[in-house]
């Protein structure tokens, strides 16, 4: 449902709609004396263009203003995402799962569809298993892929924003995790704040995830432009210097391990989504 006194027009929307007027205006007044070929022609090329570009803003309007249809849609993209085995992306997710020797009672926050559960096969090691996730169309989802990968470790799934999860008991946790996850979260601090609270001293805390490009390259500039889009379509996934936050928050109190990587992600549509940083913070 669209809540009307919350109707919102996000700014991307804005200028991809004045875009398309630009281009339609400027291309009547660019080709006025041209002969009328070229006129038919740029104005045939300049309507799709245009078409597209609204269409474009329109479907994120529906989605920026529709919080079910967002967290559906993204939900059933991520479950198709997790059909896939194999893969780079997939080989760089389990090392650093299978690395940290991750065992005993295990939080991970934003599970999705179960993404890591692949990674968790032939393991016996995981006594109990909670995953915090605030998007309840991925549960269903989360149950198929345990039974899938025949996991047998108790699953206790909390419907709950990372933010959120304060009733869990300190220091009750071998291990969480935090992949794909604090992108979209409204306040990294604090997820890693409940994350570090659950931990018990010596506890490991593994990361992954993708981070902003360094200033004043041209992959910086795209990440700019095509942010706020992937801000609607990802359920709120921002660009973020992660690698920053997660060192001057955890820090002092940490054992921090984080190497900065390029992702093995396809160029369409995720070349922005490339810069990444992974590793594992021990709880001192």
């Amino acid at each position: 449902m669209v809540c009307p006194c919350c109707f919102t027009i996000p700014s991307v929307i804005i200028k991809l709609l004045a875009t398309a007027s630009a281009l339609s205006y400027g291309q009547r007044f660019l080709t006025k004396n041209s002969n009328k070929w070229v006129r038919r022609i740029s104005f045939g090329i300049t309507l799709i263009i245009s078409l597209i570009l609204v269409g474009i803003g329109l479907f994120l309007l529906v989605l920026a203003n529709n919080d079910d249809l967002r967290s559906r849609g993204f939900a059933n993209f991520c479950a198709m995402q997790n059909l896939k085995d194999g893969g780079p992306m997939n080989e760089v997710r389990c090392a650093i799962l299978n690395e940290a020797d991750i065992s005993g009672k295990v939080l991970e926050f934003g599970p999705g569809p179960g993404t890591n559960f692949k990674c968790f096969v032939n393991s016996t090691s995981i006594d109990e298993y909670v995953g915090v996730e605030p998007n309840t169309y991925f549960k269903e989802e989360m149950m198929r892929e345990k039974e899938k990968r025949g996991l047998t470790f108790p699953l206790d799934f909390a419907p709950l924003r990372g933010e959120d999860y304060v009733d869990v008991m300190s220091e009750s946790f071998d291990a969480v995790i935090l992949t794909h996850v604090l992108c979209s979260v409204d306040s990294v601090e604090s997820v890693l704040a409940n994350a570090e609270r659950a931990l018990k001293p010596g506890g490991k805390m593994i990361i992954m995830e993708h981070m902003t490009a360094g200033q004043g390259t041209k992959l910086k500039m795209f990440q700019e432009v095509v942010g706020p889009i992937f801000n609607i379509i990802g359920n709120g996934c921002k660009v973020l210097d992660i690698t920053k936050i997660i060192e001057n928050y955890l820090g002092n109190r940490f054992s921090l391990q984080l190497d900065e990587f390029e992702a093995p992600l396809p160029a369409f549509p995720l070349l922005f989504a490339r810069p990444h940083v992974k590793g594992v913070a021990t709880k001192k």
